[in-house]
């Protein structure tokens, strides 16, 4: 069975710049069964000045591009897909070294056109983060691309407070992107408290809206609180929120009004149709004296009579007996 949503293990910062941490993690992501394994690749000097106050953390989150050339190979060898946040030219540039399927751009990246217009052209996979952006400037950014290029982006939504509140995922929002995306893959970022039951059913409500991707935060344990943990669910926990998602992704069935075969056996059997309700002869005017609407053994078909005022008033062209269907062939 092919997965139609797919589930990415979203490590973020939960690394630490710790080479021994991130590859643990990465071992608990693939363990997890997730499609694909995310990461923030961060290079201080092209996110913040070095008096911005979260400087000194993303200097420490620096790593070996050897040390991402590994956890790449790790991620692929399981037969996983590995996404990483990149910032600027030179984490982009690094993530095509390193062997990465796709990238992901930030709010915050939005309106960074240069390192837009060069991933599209890098990577065939590109997450496009739209919460918190007005929908104007979500208009003029996609409609100004090529069909090729809408084919690559998934946009990602969801409220980045961690833990976000239940009534502050607004996930009608999703809804709002596919109808007036239509061409495009929406996806949801879930940051609901990854101790709470919450973050087992609020993705599970997003799936709901058509969503094509979960991204959710993986940790190793809340109790060792690394960065990114709140929103984390452990391996194990991840794995049981995978199996909750192939489960209930069965429950959305197809996309599409056309009845199903289950649809259409249960509305052959069902439904009533005409049927004489006393013996009748070839020549009889039908009136509501001498039919009625039943169900009967015999399956409707095509030449099922559905709506009694089709045959009031009609003259019947061959014998019919009581409690049996009156088709149109027989008017």
């Amino acid at each position: 069975m092919v997965n139609n949503i797919e589930i990415i293990a979203e490590i973020a910062q939960g690394y630490e710049g710790n080479e021994k941490l991130a590859n643990l993690l990465t071992k608990g992501a693939i363990a997890s069964n997730a499609d694909a394994v995310k990461f923030q690749l961060v290079y201080a000097d092209e996110l913040a000045t070095p008096d911005y106050e979260h400087y000194q953390l993303f200097k420490e989150l620096e790593m070996a591009q050897s040390i991402w050339t590994d956890i790449c190979k790790q991620i692929h060898d399981a037969d996983r897909k590995v996404y990483f946040d990149v910032f600027g030219l030179l984490s982009l540039d690094v993530a095509k070294r390193i062997g990465a399927d796709g990238v992901k751009l930030s709010t915050t990246e939005f309106y960074n056109n240069a390192l837009f217009d060069r991933a599209i052209v890098q990577f065939d996979i590109l997450y496009l983060s739209v919460g918190g952006i007005p929908i104007e400037d979500i208009d003029k950014k996609l409609s100004a691309l090529s069909k090729e290029q809408v084919d690559k982006i998934c946009l990602m939504y969801g409220f980045q407070s961690e833990p976000t509140p239940l009534d502050q995922n607004n996930l009608n929002k999703l809804s709002i992107f596919k109808n007036r995306y239509p061409n495009f893959r929406v996806g949801f970022m879930d940051h609901s408290d990854g101790a709470l039951d919450d973050a087992y059913h609020l993705p599970l409500v997003a799936m709901g809206t058509g969503i094509h991707v979960i991204e959710k935060h993986i940790t190793l344990d809340r109790e060792l609180e690394i960065e990114d943990y709140i929103s984390g669910v452990t391996p194990s926990e991840f794995i049981r929120f995978v199996s909750l998602v192939r489960r209930f992704e069965s429950v959305l069935g197809v996309n599409s009004l056309v009845l199903t075969k289950q649809e259409q056996t249960y509305r052959n059997k069902a439904t009533k149709s005409v049927v004489a309700i006393c013996d009748l002869k070839a020549g009889d005017t039908l009136t509501l004296d001498s039919v009625a609407l039943k169900r009967c053994s015999k399956p409707i078909t095509k030449d099922s009579i559905l709506e009694i005022e089709q045959a009031l008033g009609k003259a019947l062209n061959t014998d019919i007996n009581i409690d049996s269907p009156i088709e149109k062939g027989d008017l």
